[in-house]
């Protein structure tokens, strides 16, 4: 048991301490910062702080509220009140106001406002002003009832079978789960394209002959795996710190980030599902390092795998409106689908309890055969020096 957990840490620290390593672990919080970064830019960039004017004939907006605050990355815009439509125009072509409204004296029967401007009215502009506006036409109203009519139209659509809802509050817990599934395939891909190289490579160069004369072919094989499923937590850890850190920090500027919310039951879900997947996939990719002669033919057996694990992605639209369709079920219950399946299901539903089970139970089962077929491969793939292993001879011949 010692030498398994040896060989387990020399795997593990031979690529987590490597400089490729590390630019890869940090390259998908960076991007996704410079995603989100670039994304700010660019509607910053549509946005102003110039002053917006109004000429106020129905008197509503006398002695005014000030206008509610907006979030980032939209910026406050200052009303400026002006005793005449001549002197709000004089303002706009001297650049102090980027565009003024005019209230007419029968506003409150028609409706009915003006605005100039030039160039182009930015949509910030309307809706901060007609914002400011709602504010000092509610202000005879209780504040509860005014900040509610402010808050406009909530539509929460509810479940009629399990009773979940969702509404544009919500609309990123929805989401959540399918960003899950995309950072567990980008850290499942890159731990076991790091456990298939390292196979070929001591298979190439002998290295696995010298070193199964003091460790047994299924401790090593077994302790490549776990240093292997150790790297991919290792991903998935310091990843998901990024997102919490993320999610704090950007709940204080962004309001639909406050409603942000984990149910420890996709906590369980994922615990229960993704971890006998991850070993059966790093058991299938080191058993295909142990039977090709290239780096090159494993990484392209290896995407193929990885096609068929994303294949639920392809099926999305079937999935959200049929969660429990015949084709949900069977990617439900195919071990390379199943885990991204159920996860997504359970961003739409509640699955049942007999589902989850079976999953869970097909996945491990799964993972034990894997962990055989791996060690099988490396005891045959030892004989065949120089030469392909065709898995049709795993199940054929003895080992």
């Amino acid at each position: 048991m010692i030498k398994f957990w040896r060989v387990a840490w020399h795997e593990y620290t031979r690529h987590v301490l490597r400089k490729r390593f590390l630019l890869a672990l940090l390259s998908v919080p960076l991007i996704i910062g410079l995603m989100i970064g670039m994304v700010f830019f660019v509607v910053s960039l549509e946005m102003s702080d110039e002053p917006v004017g109004y000429v106020d004939a129905s008197g509503l907006l006398t002695d005014p509220l000030p206008p509610p605050e907006v979030q980032a990355p939209e910026r406050q815009i200052s009303m400026q009140p002006y005793e005449s439509a001549e002197a709000a125009e004089a303002a706009l072509q001297a650049g102090e106001v980027q565009a003024y409204f005019v209230l007419p004296a029968d506003y409150l029967q028609t409706g009915k406002a003006q605005v100039f401007y030039e160039g182009k009215l930015r949509e910030s502009v309307t809706g901060q002003f007609f914002d400011f506006l709602s504010v000092n036409l509610l202000r005879s109203q209780p504040d509860e009832v005014a900040a509610r009519l402010v808050q406009g139209t909530l539509v929460v659509v509810r479940a009629t079978e399990s009773g979940r809802e969702a509404s544009d509050d919500s609309w990123f817990n929805v989401l959540l789960p399918f960003f899950a599934g995309i950072i567990f395939i980008i850290a499942m891909s890159t731990s076991s394209g790091y456990l298939t190289q390292a196979v070929v490579e001591e298979k190439e160069n002998r290295t696995m002959e010298i070193v199964v004369t003091s460790v047994s072919p299924m401790q090593l094989m077994g302790g490549k795996i776990i240093g292997d499923i150790a790297i991919g937590l290792t991903q998935l850890i310091i990843w998901g710190i990024f997102v919490v850190l993320g999610i704090l920090v950007g709940s204080r500027y962004v309001t639909w980030l406050q409603g942000v919310s984990l149910p420890g039951s996709m906590i369980l879900l994922a615990v229960v599902v993704l971890i006998p997947a991850f070993v059966m996939f790093s058991a299938l990719t080191a058993a295909l390092g142990a039977t090709v002669t290239e780096g090159r033919e494993a990484q392209q057996v290896v995407g193929i795998f990885t096609m068929i694990v994303w294949a639920p992605y392809f099926f999305i639209a079937v999935l959200m409106e049929h969660t429990n369709s015949p084709l949900a079920l069977a990617l439900s219950f195919f071990p390379l689908t199943a885990p991204l399946t159920l996860i997504m299901r359970a961003g739409f539903s509640d699955i049942p309890t007999w589902q989850v089970a079976l999953t869970s139970i097909i996945l491990v089962l799964s993972a034990i055969g894997s962990l055989w077929l791996a060690g099988r491969a490396f005891r045959l793939g030892m004989l065949r020096y120089g030469q392909r292993l065709r898995l049709a001879e795993l199940f054929r011949r003895g080992g």
